[in-house]
């Protein structure tokens, strides 16, 4: 008899929670198909390793004895003690007509050679390479310049993934020419260039894949980002059968580091970042936490932040928030002038 009401009771409980089961199923499934799929996660999660496996490394530290850059020169003697096996060699380029030139007429060839242009910063496999944008300023640079794998490997549109065009081959050979024009024109390839970035790891990998020093050199950095559900999104993570929800660099730990190290950047100067979001956050307290990060960006001059969904108005911030409708969007030339 017991067990004939144990049976009922299991029976009555399961028809009851049955209609609350099919919603949760229905709504998890519109929002997120993939993610109910037993076997969802693996696929990011072996995208996630390769991306990994195929990161460019960190730049090892040189030994002062091999830099590139000649020492600047300075009123002070030479020593008496000098190095009884050099391990470099700098020749004597008088016979240069380029050289004969003075050095502010050199700088001006250099910047236009290699500076004054908008870099789109690509990652390859185990390296980086950039492209430069042939539109003439990055107000007129169309969007979806390029695209990239789900491995992230950089492909032009349109262009098969085997066989892409070549990279940084337009400024490498003039800064490889000699020592003395690499110390004369190296700080304009930093310092006057926009540097665009279409995915946070190559932003993070171009700050540790180059010189300190040159990196704080950079003054204009242009990011355009698709931000991936459901950052910032407890209820929507809590919901999902995949742990963890997402993985680098669509996760918060990555977005939050990112903004890190572009915080300490002394010398930004220009600051666009282009953020865009499926349907925009259901709660104002997500967006919040979304652009917590964004804040501690201060030094900037120009500092734009253009969303893709609308919202309130943002206040407080260092940055200006410009969203779908608002006179910014409609005329965005202005903010180049």
């Amino acid at each position: 008899m017991a067990n004939r009401r144990t049976k009922a009771t299991t029976i009555a409980l399961g028809l009851a929670c049955a209609p609350f089961l099919c919603c949760w199923i229905i709504i998890a499934s519109c929002c997120c198909p993939r993610r109910l799929h037993p076997h969802g996660e693996s696929g990011e999660k072996r995208r996630f390793e390769k991306r990994q496996t195929m990161a460019p490394r960190p730049l090892p530290v040189r030994p002062p004895e091999r830099a590139l850059t000649m020492r600047r020169r300075t009123a002070e003697p030479e020593s008496e003690v000098q190095p009884q096996t050099p391990r470099g060699v700098t020749r004597n380029q008088s016979a240069s007509r380029l050289m004969q030139l003075p050095l502010e007429l050199r700088q001006i060839i250099y910047r236009a050679a290699i500076g004054d242009s908008v870099m789109h910063m690509v990652t390859k496999k185990y390296k980086l390479g950039h492209q430069r944008c042939k539109a003439p300023t990055i107000a007129e640079c169309p969007e979806q310049y390029s695209f990239f794998s789900p491995d992230n490997v950089w492909s032009p549109l349109g262009e098969p993934l085997d066989n892409p065009p070549a990279t940084d081959g337009d400024i490498l050979p003039l800064l490889l020419t000699c020592r003395q024009i690499y110390s004369e024109s190296i700080e304009y390839l930093y310092s006057t260039n926009t540097f665009s970035f279409s995915d946070l790891d190559c932003l993070r990998y171009f700050s540790s894949t180059i010189l300190p020093h040159r990196w704080s050199l950079v003054q204009n950095i242009d990011i355009e980002w698709c931000i991936s559900w459901p950052i910032y999104d407890p209820l929507a993570q809590a919901l999902l059968i995949s742990r963890p929800a997402l993985y680098p660099p669509h996760d918060e730990a990555t977005w939050e580091g990112t903004w890190r190290i572009i915080g300490q950047m002394p010398s930004l100067k220009w600051l666009r970042v282009r953020l865009m979001y499926f349907d925009g956050f259901r709660d104002s307290a997500c967006e919040e936490k979304l652009l917590a990060p964004l804040r501690q960006v201060t030094l900037p001059r120009t500092f734009t932040v253009h969303l893709n969904w609308a919202g309130e108005e943002i206040e407080g911030a260092p940055f200006r928030a410009i969203r779908p409708g608002t006179r910014e969007s409609l005329f965005p030339d202005e903010e180049w002038a």
